[in-house]
């Protein structure tokens, strides 16, 4: 079992692939428009950066083999597949995680744009799944931006509220492949922030590096 971790997360279930992916494929692309100028001929004009996608195969093994990322449970690839797919016919989007505890991390919404299934011969029951992720961002009606010269004694006072009354920490707890710089990586945007998590939480996790699943951690 690695450190490395490759995981779906809908909010309610948290699915840990068993075997790790040798290679995801990630796609940055830039959209482009094309025209005919008189004299000049073709030019081309950027107009967006697209959406990422991820693409990558992993193996569904029918049996728990000795390289499992999730020693601690077994989970039949139909299962698997039944849980993906019921997924997509939700149409709600889901985060996909690849976390090493090192380095820049995937982490990121996603939908499951295709599967393709395949079964191997001499290999009877596994299941080979080649994943089509799409990044998504959520849609939001367009808004006139109003300009204001000076703040309102309300919006002061609305500050100041803020100031003094300023938010509880929330909590989390730790599952089976997280680490700090993955969990700071999730609720900030940045893993290097994982000391400030380690911070609020000395009297009980004495290692930055070692969390016990179930374990309940401050998130300031």
């Amino acid at each position: 079992m690695s450190n490395y971790k490759v995981y779906f997360d809908s909010g309610t279930t948290k699915l840990v692939l068993p075997v790790n992916p040798e290679e995801i494929e990630v796609k940055y692309a830039q959209a482009n428009e094309k025209y005919e100028v008189l004299k000049l001929g073709q030019v081309v004009i950027p107009t967006h950066v697209e959406l990422r996608s991820f693409s990558f195969e992993c193996e569904l093994p029918a049996k728990p083999p000795i390289y499992t990322e999730t020693p601690n449970y077994f989970i039949s690839p139909d299962e698997y597949l039944k849980i993906f797919r019921a997924w997509q016919g939700y149409k709600k989007p889901m985060w996909f995680i690849a976390s090493n505890g090192i380095g820049e991390d995937i982490s990121t919404k996603v939908l499951i744009e295709s599967m393709t299934i395949i079964e191997r011969a001499g290999e009877e029951g596994d299941k080979f799944v080649t994943f089509q992720l799409i990044e998504y961002q959520e849609f939001a009606k367009r808004q006139d931006v109003v300009i204001k010269e000076k703040v309102t004694i309300a919006q002061k006072a609305n500050a100041s509220s803020q100031a003094s009354n300023p938010k509880k920490p929330t909590t989390y707890m730790v599952q089976s492949g997280d680490t700090l710089w993955g969990i700071a990586k999730r609720f900030y945007g940045n893993g290097a922030k994982y000391t400030t998590i380690y911070d609020a939480n000395k009297d009980k996790v004495k290692n930055p590096n070692l969390i016990r699943v179930g374990q309940v951690i401050n998130i300031p």
